[in-house]
């Protein structure tokens, strides 16, 4: 009999269940039904309708404005309206220009500031983009990415925060970004960098200023800033003062400014070419940064292919290409990002959230969901009581990242038929995959080929043919009239 029960118990539980289940199953699909008939406003079919027209972006960025009352913010960059950098391939080389063979050398190498004394010579097109200690990352995730930064013989840039003496301990190449703020402008501090970079704006707050309490600071950061983190909207002096106070206390190492990326960047760059600057960085609108204002890195700048295309063309009019070294930022994913953006034009491409992702790689999983992955790279503070990040294993999978971008751009220049970095930027061998872009960037259009566009080509030379006939006749005529003064002086 206990046989016959400890078999039948488990079968009725079972029929039971299958039942309730049977049961509950009917009656939920009897609401469905009927709720489908109703007007959306009575029931949660209305979030249909409404995420139509309200990504689940805006709906956090709205909730987040009505309970806190202030500006609403989001990190790790944003999508440019139009991202201009996915609608560019590349031209692979085939027979008039032979691919080369698997591990062909190529040089990736880059100099920026190359006048100067000491150049700050990279082994990629890669800085680590400049992401401040306190303000924005912890301390263990500035110094994995300086360990990475030398482990991969590229420079990383310290950002908007206080000095920290552990990331240029650990940074082989290090570049001071001298920010709007009161620190790290101590003549101390100018000695020990490889390049300064002064911080103008940035492309995810424009020029806007940045007050930060204490309460989301670590305490070092306080300390530093003797209060709350205040980051002017203007610096305290002029460019022109700010350039000749640093020059005058560095001459050898290179120079830059760092600007958001504008449709007046032209005017910028004049602007900025009168002063005695070595390197230039744009932010483009993809840019990010740990708490920008929506309302800004949203809705502000252009984007860093078009930055980048405008700024090497009108360096190269001008015949200052090889004077000015160009960083660009904002928005960049991987090795075909870079590819293209020093194909039009780049020396360099500063990359910042992609390598925070890298730093958190089997650090996040063990945390959620009660920790937020960001928070694993961000500053500690009374608001963030993440757990510590793991140094040697962030900058383990960062030098990783690193070393697998490099094989990549490698790869892309032996399938493009080219050596070097500078063979690139001189043949831009792009593809628009848009009429537009073929327009704004002046690179052929993969939907017309070139012999579509032969008869073209025939009246344009035609036409240049015509011209300079003109040009010759009307010289002819003034030399046969010129010939004539000198024979006949009486006749003037």
């Amino acid at each position: 009999m206990a046989l016959i029960v400890a078999i039948l118990s488990p079968l009725i539980t079972l029929s039971l269940v299958a039942l309730g289940v049977y049961w509950m199953g009917r009656r939920l699909a009897r609401g469905v039904e009927d709720s489908l008939g109703k007007a959306p406003k009575s029931n949660l079919w209305e979030m249909l309708f409404t995420l139509r027209t309200h990504t689940l972006e805006d709906l956090e960025l709205t909730m987040q404005r009505a309970q806190t009352g202030s500006p609403a913010e989001h990190p790790m960059g944003s999508q440019p309206t139009v991202d201009w950098i996915r609608t560019i391939g590349f031209d692979p080389a085939t027979l008039v220009l032979k691919p080369r063979r698997q591990n062909a050398p190529v040089d990736l190498s880059v100099t920026l500031g190359p006048n100067r004394l000491r150049p700050l010579v990279l082994s990629m097109p890669v800085l680590i983009a400049p992401m401040g200690y306190g303000i924005g990352l912890s301390a263990e995730t500035k110094v994995a990415l300086a360990q990475a930064s030398t482990l991969a013989a590229i420079a990383i840039v310290s950002g908007e925060g206080p000095y920290l003496p552990e990331e240029r301990a650990y940074a082989e190449r290090w570049i001071l970004q001298q920010s709007r703020a009161s620190w790290a402008h101590q003549p101390a501090v100018l000695t020990l960098a490889d390049m300064i970079e002064l911080q103008w704006g940035q492309g995810s707050e424009a020029g806007e200023g940045l007050t930060k309490s204490t309460a989301d600071l670590p305490g070092r950061v306080v300390h530093a800033a003797r209060g709350p983190a205040v980051i002017q909207a203007a610096p305290y002096h002029s460019i022109e003062e700010w350039v000749e106070e640093v020059r005058r206390q560095r001459q050898d190492c290179p120079l830059g400014v760092k600007l958001p990326a504008s449709q007046h960047l032209e005017q910028d760059l004049a602007y900025l070419l009168s002063l005695p600057v070595d390197v230039i960085t744009l932010d483009g609108s993809g840019a990010g940064s740990a708490g920008s204002p929506t309302v800004i890195s949203d809705h502000f700048g252009i984007s860093t292919a078009l930055a980048t295309h405008r700024a090497h063309q009108w360096l190269v009019g001008m015949g200052l290409r090889d004077r000015i070294s160009l960083v660009v930022s904002g928005g960049i994913h991987g090795a075909a990002d870079i590819a293209r953006l020093v194909a039009l034009g780049a020396d360099a491409a500063a990359i910042g959230s992609e390598l925070l992702f890298a730093a958190l790689h089997q650090q996040v999983a063990k945390e959620l969901p009660f920790t937020p992955p960001t928070e694993l790279a961000f500053a500690r503070s009374k608001h963030n009581q993440a757990p510590p990040l793991d140094v040697d294993l962030a900058s383990e999978h960062v030098v990783q990242w690193l070393e697998a971008t490099r094989e990549e751009l490698a790869a892309l220049l032996r399938t493009l038929g080219l050596t070097s970095l500078a063979e690139l930027r001189q043949a831009r061998p792009l593809i628009a995959r848009t009429r537009e872009t073929a327009q704004v960037f002046s690179i052929p259009f993969d939907g017309e080929g070139a012999l579509v566009k032969l008869p073209d080509k025939v009246g344009e030379l035609a036409a240049s043919y015509a011209q300079l006939n003109q040009i010759l006749n009307r010289l002819s005529e003034e030399w046969k009239d010129a010939s004539r003064n000198l024979a006949h002086p009486s006749l003037q």
